[in-house]
């Protein structure tokens, strides 16, 4: 239990460590707005998102019921299904891809629809096929069988942010020397939550 707990103490930590970064890159980016494009209001929104991602995932993390822990994955959902699309619309504008009001409205409408899913799944359980407090480890350890949906989710956070990591990886050769560290930071950020969603997937 003593282990259990420390670990789960080191899991709170680093996501709030993560939120608290995001914040101030947010509201640090909407404070110097005026200074930037159009690009600003994509990264401030992608930020956002995380930062909500992050927070609620350490709520759900210090949760005592079920009904804690639900109604934080919900709003966890928020952030996690929203930021994937958000920061390969950031991609795409900083790359100088033009990105039309029906683009962007066709790349949140799987998100929007996780959203309801999550916050009507034991309505359907189209999103989780099972979803309840772990009967060994109890809250805020929760055992979960994914439904249908969740793959769906899953593959289109997976593609958005997999695509996004192709399109600066195809920019390389023409971008000046002086901004690949640009390039570089934004290729991190896409690759790292790829592979730690994927090492999640596998149960790591």
């Amino acid at each position: 239990k003593t282990k259990v707990a420390s670990q789960l103490t080191m899991y709170i930590t680093l996501v709030c460590t993560s939120g608290i970064l995001n914040l101030f890159l947010c509201l640090y980016t909407f404070k110097n707005r005026y200074k930037y494009t159009n690009i600003s209001n994509y990264f401030i929104f992608y930020t956002a998102t995380i930062g909500i991602y992050c927070f609620a995932s350490a709520l759900c993390l210090i949760s005592t019921t079920l009904e804690q822990i639900t109604f934080w994955n919900i709003i966890l959902y928020i952030g996690m299904t929203l930021s994937p699309p958000l920061g390969l619309l950031f991609i795409m504008v900083y790359l100088g891809i033009k990105v039309t009001l029906k683009r962007a409205i066709l790349l949140l409408v799987i998100p929007f629809t996780t959203v309801i899913m999550v916050a009507t799944n034991n309505w359907h359980h189209l999103h989780y096929r099972v979803f309840e407090l772990d009967p060994n480890l109890g809250a805020p350890y929760v055992y979960q069988e994914i439904g249908i949906w969740y793959m769906v989710h899953g593959m289109f956070t997976f593609a958005c942010m997999l695509v996004a990591f192709i399109l600066l990886i195809s920019r390389w050769k023409e971008t000046a020397k002086g901004y690949r560290p640009q390039l570089i930071a934004l290729m991190f950020g896409q690759l790292l939550p790829m592979i730690t969603a994927f090492l999640y997937l596998i149960g790591f």
